[in-house]
């Protein structure tokens, strides 16, 4: 039993590493009345991104002085103690894209990105994965350096390295976790990501950050990639054990883009993705919460991916790209400076001509099954 876990037992509970609600009798005893849908801070879609997209068009069509962003993805060579399959840095194979392969920024040059970050109405520095942050010794002094300088930061996590010290050190500081769930027992996630333990080391993360109230301030998010084979699961114990966590649950389809021939059966169809969210919805609306699936759609109440609109993606070796999955490479900023390199034609062109990202085109057509 979880007994230890003073928020999470009463919710969850811990038998033979099973993630669930207590006897799913998670409806409200009265109806609850509507409200907006939590938005992890500096992350997901608010009110905000439609002004900053049309912003952009209109500067990229020569219109606006300057581009705007929400935020920045800036990866880090650190390394991974997990396996996740369907990693999009190939770790699950032991490998590292070469955009990975570079030295930890300077400070010269992280003062450079923030001031330019600043300069254009940025919110946050996100850490996007393909790796762990918090292997890396000089974490918590990286953190420190961008949040102490008026930006926040947003962190994918495994959950795995963050003792209660860490968790409390975040706590005090414009950060939100989002924890990365792959299953919902012990087994399944376990077998997920490679590494016996790794489950119940993640409650327990979760676990924290929920006794430093980050979940109170919309601060703490649960990601978990929904499959044929887990998809009960996730609408019936983890998006109600989220919501009634506070926790921002970040359920989203399982790219095929990143995968092996055999792991793309665990994939929805885009019907099947359809399907699936409107079942999500329908849970989601016994908790007061409303949203519409929409076309090209992958994660819950979010839209189809847009985030190359209104962010952008800087690497080790120094590219800059679209985003972390490089649709679109725009330049070096150990070529020229990072405004060249966002001012320049091949952006502005990218922006004019953009469409469908390539984590959502999977789920554009009907009956579109992935290959």
């Amino acid at each position: 039993m979880l007994s230890k876990y003073k928020i999470l037992s009463p919710i969850l509970q811990q038998e033979s590493g099973v993630l669930k609600v207590v006897g799913r009798s998670f409806l409200p005893l009265k109806k609850k009345e509507s409200k907006s849908v939590p938005i992890l801070r500096h992350y997901m879609v608010d009110s905000s991104i439609e002004k900053i997209i049309n912003h952009n068009f209109a500067w990229a069509k020569g219109r606006r002085e300057k581009p705007l962003y929400k935020f920045a993805y800036l990866t880090l060579p650190t390394g991974c103690n997990l396996r996740c399959k369907g990693c999009f840095a190939g770790r699950e194979y032991g490998s590292t894209p070469t955009e990975y392969l570079g030295p930890f920024y300077s400070k010269k040059t992280l003062s450079k990105i923030i001031k330019f970050l600043k300069g254009h109405g940025a919110e946050a520095i996100v850490y996007s994965g393909a790796g762990e942050l918090f292997l890396w010794p000089g974490a918590c002094g990286y953190i420190d350096y961008i949040t102490s300088r008026g930006l926040g930061m947003v962190i994918f996590t495994n959950g795995t390295m963050l003792t209660k010290e860490i968790i409390s050190f975040l706590s005090k500081r414009d950060v939100s976790l989002i924890f990365s769930f792959r299953d919902t027992t012990s087994d399944g996630h376990d077998k997920f990501v490679g590494r016996e333990g790794a489950f119940g080391k993640l409650l327990q993360a979760v676990e924290w950050a929920c006794q430093c109230d980050m979940h109170l301030k919309n601060c703490v998010a649960a990601e978990i990639p929904v499959t044929n084979y887990n998809e009960e699961r996730v609408l019936g114990d983890f998006i109600p054990a989220m919501r009634r966590l506070s926790i921002i649950p970040m359920v989203e389809e399982f790219i095929p883009g990143f995968l092996k021939t055999e792991e793309k059966k665990m994939c929805h169809s885009f019907l099947q993705a359809r399907h699936f969210f409107e079942k999500a919805e329908a849970i989601d609306r016994r908790f007061g919460i409303n949203h519409r699936t929409v076309h090209g759609q992958r994660m819950l109440a979010q839209p189809k991916c847009m985030r190359p609109l209104y962010s952008f993606a800087v690497f080790p070796n120094g590219d800059v790209s679209d985003c972390p999955v490089r649709a679109c490479v725009y330049g070096n900023i150990n070529n020229r400076s990072i405004q060249k390199t966002l001012y320049s034609k091949r952006t502005k062109q990218y922006l004019k001509s953009y469409q469908y990202c390539p984590c959502s085109v999977f789920y554009t057509k009907d009956g579109m099954q992935p290959t």
